[in-house]
């Protein structure tokens, strides 16, 4: 069967089990097997090409985690173009900058939001040539399921290679504008190839996330699993509730999250109202689970746990712990065929257990940065990857995360590592939620202050809170202060912002 196109992995499913459930919507069971999904898939693309759509062209995705983004995101893909999904809570100024930078030519939205964000100030996008809504008509817009009422299900391939530009993520960033990650064919396949391997996943599986597709995280949650036949169940949007629902209706056996999501599934989870008994495997990516929740999650839901380290350049997984072999507290081994080192500030590969920063070389290694050499250049050293990361490999091989490289706080001339500070809060059993930051400080440059989330009718003072600190790190570590807050603030992904903690 033909890789040079991501697509390919739908057709392939179509012919070895074409009866068998590939796609369910969470929200109303609407169900389509692989025969079905390949088929509505080949419209699309039919439909694509017919108003104008050609290789290479742009098209971005404005829609929710709705069976519409998947179909749309592989018939793109199929007739040669590039797919740039992008968060459907992005709002005018975010949308205008991603479209005009890309030189989107066609969109695929929901309809409220197109009405919303993007026709009234339709004149801001001056390479966009039509909008296609998705839900009810838009004035204006070409209708999604009507272009595929009238198309012919016969494609005439459109014919692509294995390094070409299959996708385009735009990347937030920490300052400026963001990013657009350009990924291959080749990348998202060899990278769904080993998530799939690396989650254990097989074709009598349903998988289930709770992160947006428009994240990285859909290789993991939608391609991965397709690579070797499993099925898909989408939900619109995370709600912990939703969530544990969902898992007991369809007997969903996977689910992938971030962090704050499992905190906030284990705070409503009740044994005697959901049923987990078919979740086999959960696994987070996208941060660090702090350590005193893995054993929790394990217990409560009767599950095997896993954490994958990667990023958005490098299509997903870069190491993950396997099942059985893993080491507490880090982000396991490379996965296979990916090579991890740790170097100095001069890029010179340090000895095992020596702190720097972590560059990655694999077969999911972005082609760059779009239209942005000399940042692409900037995110590269001797042909490695540079993740901006700061960690370290002991003597097997596991790789551990100590910090991202910006977020270090420089206290009177030593190195503090924000998670280390946030491991030793999350050991307080009054701490649901944490973050740590540098606050300046006009005698030791900057000294840490942690913003705490307590768990439901927990009690703490500050000052209680510093001494629980003191008695277990360095002094110069502890932090200056704490403030308690309701909530944290986060990306659409579930990350906790801390750019937005400086600014408050």
């Amino acid at each position: 069967m033909d890789i040079s196109n991501i697509s390919s992995i739908i057709t392939k499913n179509a012919y070895i089990q074409p009866h068998e459930k590939a796609l369910i919507c969470g929200e109303d069971g609407m169900t389509f097997t692989w025969l079905e999904l390949d088929q509505i898939i080949n419209k699309f693309s039919n439909a694509l090409k017919y108003i104008g759509v050609k290789k290479g062209d742009v098209v971005s995705l404005y829609l929710p985690n709705w069976p519409e983004f998947i179909i749309s995101y592989f018939a793109v893909t199929r007739v040669g173009a590039v797919i740039l999904p992008f968060n459907i809570l992005f709002r005018t100024d975010e949308i205008s900058y991603i479209l005009n930078n890309s030189r989107t030519k066609i969109l695929i939205g929901a309809s409220e939001e197109i009405k919303k964000y993007l026709l009234p100030v339709k004149d801001r996008f001056p390479y966009l040539e039509n909008i296609i809504a998705v839900g009810e008509d838009a004035p204006n817009c070409l209708n999604f399921h009507s272009l595929i009422s009238n198309a012919s299900s016969h494609l005439d391939p459109v014919e692509c290679d294995p390094e070409d530009l299959a996708c385009l993520v735009y990347t937030s960033g920490t300052s400026g504008n963001p990013k657009g990650v350009m990924l291959t064919h080749n990348n998202l396949e060899a990278i769904g190839a080993l998530s799939s391997i690396a989650l254990y996943i097989n074709d009598k599986d349903l998988l289930l996330t709770g992160a947006p597709f428009c994240h990285i995280c859909f290789v993991l949650s939608v391609i991965g699993p397709f690579k070797v036949g499993a099925g898909v169940v989408t939900m619109q949007h995370f709600s912990p509730r939703r969530t544990l629902e969902l898992i007991s209706r369809y007997r969903i056996t996977h689910f992938t999250g971030v962090p704050t999501m499992f905190i906030y599934m284990l705070e409503e989870f009740k044994k005697n109202k959901y049923d987990l008994r078919s979740l086999r495997l959960v696994y987070s990516a996208g941060a660090a689970m702090p350590v005193q929740y893995i054993e929790e999650i394990k217990q409560k839901f009767g599950v095997g746990f896993i954490e994958l380290y990667g990023a958005t350049e490098t299509s997903s997984i870069v190491s993950y712990n396997r099942l059985g072999h893993e080491k507490k507290g880090s982000a396991g081994q490379p996965a296979y065929g990916i090579q991890v080192k740790v170097v100095d500030k001069a890029g010179k590969e340090l000895p095992t257990g020596e702190i720097g920063e972590i560059v990655v070389k694999g077969p999911g290694i972005f082609r760059g940065y779009w239209e942005m050499p000399e940042a692409t250049r900037d995110a590269f050293y001797d042909g490695w990857y540079r993740t901006g990361d700061i960690g370290k490999l002991d003597e097997d091989g596991y790789l551990y995360i100590v910090d991202r490289l910006k977020e270090m706080i420089i206290s009177g001339g030593y190195n503090v590592y924000p998670r280390e500070v946030e491991d030793i809060l999350y050991q307080h059993p009054m701490v649901a939620e944490v973050a740590v930051i540098g606050q300046r400080d006009p005698f030791y440059n900057e000294v840490p202050k942690a913003f705490v989330r307590l768990r439901d009718e927990a009690s703490i003072t500050e000052s209680e809170l510093i001494d629980f600190c003191k008695q277990r790190m360095a002094a110069y570590k502890v932090p200056r202060f704490i403030e308690f807050v309701s909530e944290l603030p986060k990306s659409p992904t579930g990350k906790i912002l801390k750019r937005e903690l400086i600014t408050s």
